[in-house]
């Protein structure tokens, strides 16, 4: 059983860099899909598309720079059993400078950097560098 959407989604990413797949496949909702935009936007994945009626599957296709994965590693903050909500000044920076830190505000998915322009907090999801 998934408790987590966001979790299963991102370890799927990773997953598919560590087993040097061109592509993996996941279960779409508008959740996964805005993850994916997300993601796609900071060069993290090179494409997804959404098929189905029924049981939508999402297919994200995955890029490689001089064969090194983009994605090395996810660090998942908020977990089903514990939620992680902070404030746009206290928001956590980045283990590198290129490190993308998702977070859910109010006005929806987006990263660190565009909440603390926009001055927006909300649970922090997960860093991906």
């Amino acid at each position: 059983m998934i408790n987590s959407t966001s979790s299963d989604f991102l370890i799927r990413i990773k997953n598919g860099y560590r087993a040097s797949r061109k592509s993996i496949s996941a279960p779409a909702s508008k959740y996964s899909v805005s993850l994916a935009e997300i993601i796609k936007k900071y060069n993290y994945i090179a494409d997804y598309s959404v098929t189905g009626d029924i049981k939508k599957t999402m297919t994200i296709s995955l890029s490689y720079n001089n064969n090194q994965p983009k994605v090395t590693e996810v660090r998942l903050f908020s977990k089903p059993g514990r939620r992680l909500y902070e404030k746009s000044s206290s928001l956590p920076w980045g283990k590198t400078k290129d490190s993308l830190i998702i977070i859910s505000t109010s006005s929806g998915l987006m990263s660190q950097k565009e909440a603390t322009k926009k001055g927006l907090g909300g649970e922090i999801i997960a860093e991906i560098w």
